[in-house]
């Protein structure tokens, strides 16, 4: 009878720290599926179109305050993106320019260019 306990006992610790170990995997999924969930820019939605944008517009905007990048001939306004940017101020490099290199380079996942079609805002003229 003892033994039976004992071995119960056993079943339900390794139930337990399987739970505890998957509620910890589970937390680090979410913190880190977090720091990838953007807002689109303010004044725009996902979708949203306007423009067509010419480089002198573009150029205008180029302080972390006010951020528009050109990627691939279409213009991104990454204002509200830039703190969140996980390169830090890397971002800011080419802000009212063309930052298609930049943006092409190694350092990005594949999830990055889904993530700046959320900030969008119309073509390059």
């Amino acid at each position: 009878r003892i033994a039976t306990n004992y071995s119960t006992m056993n079943e339900i610790g390794i139930v337990v720290i399987a739970v505890v170990v998957g509620a910890i995997l589970a937390g680090m999924l979410i913190i880190r599926t977090r720091q990838h969930v953007l807002i689109p820019p303010s004044g725009a939605s996902v979708g949203t179109r306007s423009g067509p944008f010419t480089v002198a517009e573009v150029a205008q905007h180029d302080n972390p305050d006010d951020a528009w990048i050109i990627v691939e001939g279409k213009v991104y306004d990454i204002t509200r993106y830039v703190d969140e940017h996980p390169g830090g101020s890397a971002i800011l490099n080419n802000v009212g320019t063309d930052s298609t290199k930049g943006f092409n380079g190694p350092q990005h996942p594949e999830t990055a260019r889904n993530i700046l079609s959320m900030y969008y805002i119309g073509d390059l003229s």
